[in-house]
C-alpha cells in the first residue's frame, strides 16, 4: 500500500454515502487520507483543491450532464472514478469515453472500491465487468453517438414534452428541433434500432441513459 495519504473528492447528493466512505475505507487506504465531499461538481471544484481521485456519482439532483461532469473534473487535473448505482450501459460508456478511469457499483465491497481508488490515483484504469459491459454496449449493440443538442432534444421529447415546448425550452425554432429529432431517428435506424414512434424513442432514450432520473432525488 502507498504510504502517502490520498486526497479524495466525493461528489454525491446522498450525504449518507459521503459520510460512510471515510469509515468504510479507513483501513484500506493509506493512513491520513482525506475526503472532501460536495453535492455538485461545481461545488467541489470551487474549493480550488487538488485531488488524487474524485469519486463521482452519475445521477445528481442538479440534473447536470454526467459526461460533462467527468470532463470538468478531468480538465481540472483530477482522475475520475464513477461510484454509482446506475446500470445503464450507454450512460456509463459516455462517462468512460469522457475520461473516467472506471466504474464501481455502490453495491460492491469496500475492498473493490479501495482497489479502484488506488489504481485511479496512479492514473491507471479500473477494468472490471461493469466497464467491459458498458464498452461492449457501445460496440456490440449499436448505441449511436448523439451530438449534445440531439441528445437534449431526445431527452425532452421522449420525456413527454410536445416538440413545440422542446424548442421553446432550448431556445431554438420548432423546425430546428424537428430536424434534430430526425437526425436522432436516422442514427438509431443506422445502428439497427429504429425508433419511428415517440414510444420507441422513449425506449431508446431509457435504454441508453438519456432520460433524467425520477423526481424526488437521484438514484445514481
Amino acid at each position: 500500500m502507498p504510504v502517502s495519504p490520498l486526497r479524495i473528492g466525493v461528489v454525491d447528493d446522498h450525504r449518507a454515502i459521503s459520510a460512510g466512505l471515510p469509515l468504510g475505507l479507513a483501513a484500506l487506504l493509506p493512513p491520513r487520507s482525506t475526503f472532501t465531499d460536495a453535492l455538485t461538481v461545481a461545488e467541489l471544484l470551487s474549493a480550488g483543491r487538488a485531488f488524487d481521485v474524485v469519486l463521482l456519482d452519475i445521477n445528481l439532483a442538479d440534473s447536470s450532464v454526467p459526461e460533462d461532469n467527468v470532463r470538468a473534473v478531468v480538465a481540472a487535473g483530477c482522475p475520475v472514478l464513477l461510484y454509482t448505482a446506475v446500470e445503464q450501459p450507454g450512460r456509463l460508456a459516455r462517462c468512460l469515453r469522457a475520461g473516467a478511469l472506471g466504474v464501481v457499483g455502490k453495491h460492491q465491497e469496500w475492498t473493490t472500491l479501495a482497489e479502484a481508488i488506488l489504481l485511479a490515483a496512479r492514473g491507471d484504469a479500473f477494468l472490471n465487468a461493469d466497464w467491459a459491459a458498458a464498452m461492449e454496449a457501445v460496440s456490440g449493440t449499436g448505441i449511436p453517438h448523439l451530438a449534445r443538442r440531439e441528445a437534449e432534444v431526445l431527452r425532452l421529447y421522449a420525456a413527454g414534452l410536445p416538440l413545440r415546448v422542446v424548442a421553446e425550452h432550448l431556445h431554438i425554432a420548432e423546425d430546428t428541433a424537428k430536424e434534430y429529432l430526425g437526425r436522432v431517428r436516422s442514427k438509431y435506424a443506422e445502428v439497427g434500432r429504429p425508433a419511428p414512434t415517440k414510444t420507441d424513442l422513449y425506449r431508446r432514450a431509457d435504454e441508453d441513459g438519456h432520460l433524467d432520473p425520477p423526481s424526488g432525488g437521484s438514484t445514481g
